[in-house]
């Protein structure tokens, strides 16, 4: 498939996605959600993907570019008396019935509801283990985009901020505020979110948004071995793990240990595992 807006590029066991508009600082308009949307749908089906980068390509004038946020002079067409009203174009919540799997099912328990931008969610809630690769400019829906993944490798040049209340008196209507206070703590994500102040790629890392911080030159070559890495392992447990790490978000600690207890047992009975379990150790079998 051919996208405008995003390049979807599919490598050994994972997938590059990088946001393509660079003259627009990588804005994302209501046809790179569509995208986007396609593209999840895409890797979500595809048995060979262990693991997706989202990335950003750099400005016209080459300085790096996650993403600037929403478009917001085409969001201005869509609001009205300051109150936001949704499109249905930028709905693109509607996943694709995957083939019958234990581990399948167990993971469609853990599904989310729409809300108002379905796209993040879906990122976050896909069976495969998803990495935000940032450098430059990241902000707003850029950064909703960045805590919806699992993991966050950055670039020490990287700017990172939410700019909703100092720029526009909102709130990220993408889970902003919500997924920053898990990433970094409550009393953090207050401060960041109501200063709009910038962080670059070593701060992120030091109060826990980042999981790594690289030099300029390797950040994404960094993002490309650990998916490299993943895309080595057997996929029902990466997609068991995420799930099993994902409960405790929502859950109390007994019925996350429960839950996993659980995931461990259907594991247990899918038909791949004798290609992975502890019979190839008996047998020497790498």
């Amino acid at each position: 498939m051919s996208y405008e807006t995003i390049k979807y590029e599919k490598e050994d066991g994972f997938v590059v996605i990088t946001l393509n508009r660079p003259a627009s600082l990588n804005a994302l308009n209501v046809k790179m959600w569509e995208e986007l949307g396609q593209a999840i749908t895409a890797f979500d089906n595809d048995d060979d993907v262990r693991a997706v980068i989202f990335t950003g390509a750099p400005r016209p004038d080459g300085r790096p570019c996650f993403c600037a946020g929403a478009d917001l002079k085409e969001m201005s067409t869509f609001t009205s008396g300051g109150e936001l009203q949704a499109s249905e174009s930028t709905d693109v919540a509607h996943v694709a019935t995957p083939a019958p799997s234990g581990v399948r099912n167990f993971w469609g328990l853990r599904q989310p509801k729409p809300t108002m931008v379905p796209t993040f969610e879906r990122i976050t809630w896909s069976p495969k283990i998803t990495i935000a690769a940032i450098d430059g400019v990241c902000t707003a829906g850029g950064t909703e985009l960045a805590v919806a993944c699992d993991i966050i490798i950055v670039s020490e040049t990287a700017r990172i901020s939410d700019m909703h209340v100092k720029n526009l008196g909102w709130i990220g209507g993408a889970g902003a505020t919500a997924n920053l206070a898990w990433k970094v703590g409550v009393s953090k994500a207050i401060e960041l979110c109501c200063t709009g102040d910038v962080i670059d790629g070593k701060e992120a890392h030091r109060i826990g948004l980042a999981n790594q911080v690289w030099p300029q030159d390797q950040y994404l070559d960094k993002a490309k071995e650990m998916a490299r890495k993943i895309g080595q392992m057997r996929p029902a447990a990466i997609t068991m793990t995420k799930a099993t790490c994902r409960a405790v978000e929502d859950m109390d600690r007994k019925a996350s240990l429960r839950y996993c207890d659980e995931g461990f047992m259907i594991l247990m009975a899918e038909q791949d595992k004798t290609a992975y379990g502890p019979d190839r150790w008996v047998e020497g079998r790498q």
